[in-house]
């Protein structure tokens, strides 16, 4: 399917399915049901050999496949890591499941030591957003967002809007879901909320790989998918989101007044939600309790919210001083001229 919507030859690795309701994973089920997960882990290896040889690179990015490093080891070529989690939670803050936290600490001391076998590590936030390990300590680099488009050379609001037909004294609300099933939820509840939004335009974004039968409509623009994203972003007033990082990264980075609604029992995203609300440019709903009519007084509300517009400027603002497109690949170059793995 991706190889529909890249320039670049896209191979499918196996992987472990996620389970759960619309808007909820559930971690017990999905480790219920994936007790084939060695296997998997060892067929993705064995599948990621024969790219990697038949490709012969320099250097093997990897995008929390946490595989890959082994891979590369075996093969004795360097390998980056990005990761903006080195040590991931399975289970709710104050939240006791023996089950769960087995299963945490496993995958915890599992990632430190695969990490071990790099030779960088990029985590594409702002420095000290998450904790590190001490042992991986010196592998680590915090390099800022990783995004498609450079915030500071894109076209202006007012010039994106006059490029894709948008006026300019026009309310425009986004939402976008990362291309995530479990956002099905609330791009449903957006498309049922929109004649009570006080907006002139409303853009849903599902994302490739979401089969959800959206019909836009005058004053509702649906999308499957947007290559230039973050320029549609960009031109839009609001942003409603999932609390996933590379979208918390392009909201903070763009500088968007937003509501994030994180996955039911995801600590990932709820930590992603409660640090951009922390930071003052967003607001957080629990998916679990959304109704299509809370959802547009909610809109609504925060539209008004001028504190929220000027701290959204604010973050924007201190987001702007990374380059970490830029220095994420100078890292990843570094790794091809000095592949020698750190002890």
């Amino acid at each position: 399917t991706l190889n529909e919507y890249s320039d670049y030859q896209v191979e499918e690795l196996p992987t472990i399915k996620f389970y759960g309701s619309s808007g909820e994973l559930n971690f017990k089920h999905t480790a219920r049901k994936s007790i084939d997960a060695p296997y998997i882990f060892l067929k993705s290896i064995y599948h990621e050999s024969r790219i990697i040889k038949e490709f012969a690179p320099d250097v093997v990015v990897s995008d929390s496949h946490y595989s890959v490093p082994i891979t590369c080891r075996v093969l004795g070529i360097p390998c980056v890591l990005v990761s903006n989690d080195l040590a991931p939670e399975l289970k709710e803050e104050n939240h006791k499941d023996i089950t769960l936290e087995y299963l945490e600490n496993g995958l915890q001391r599992f990632i430190k030591d695969v990490s071990r076998l790099c030779h960088s590590i990029i985590i594409p936030d702002i420095e000290n957003s998450y904790p590190v390990p001490s042992q991986i300590k010196n592998r680590v680099n915090f390099t800022g967002p990783i995004l498609k488009m450079d915030p500071q050379s894109m076209d202006s609001k007012k010039e994106l809007r006059k490029r894709f037909g948008f006026g300019s004294s026009e309310k425009i609300v986004m939402a976008t879901v990362g291309g995530s099933q479990f956002g099905n939820k609330l791009l449903s509840l957006l498309h049922q909320a929109a004649p009570g939004l006080d907006c002139d335009q409303l853009i849903l974004v599902t994302g490739p790989q979401v089969k959800l039968d959206l019909v836009s409509s005058p004053g509702i623009i649906c999308k499957r998918f947007l290559g230039d994203i973050m320029e549609w972003m960009k031109l839009s007033d609001f942003l409603v989101s999932l609390a996933g990082h590379t979208t918390s990264m392009e909201i903070a980075s763009l500088g968007i007044p937003s509501l994030m609604v994180p996955i039911e029992n995801h600590p990932e995203q709820m930590k992603n939600a409660t640090k951009m609300e922390r930071y003052g440019i967003a607001q957080v709903e629990k998916m679990g309790t959304l109704t299509s009519q809370g959802l547009s007084e909610r809109i609504n509300s925060l539209l008004k919210d001028q504190d929220l517009q000027k701290n959204a400027a604010s973050v924007r603002n201190i987001f702007s001083q990374y380059k970490g497109t830029e220095d994420a690949v100078s890292i990843i170059r570094n790794s091809v001229n000095n592949g020698k793995l750190l002890e």
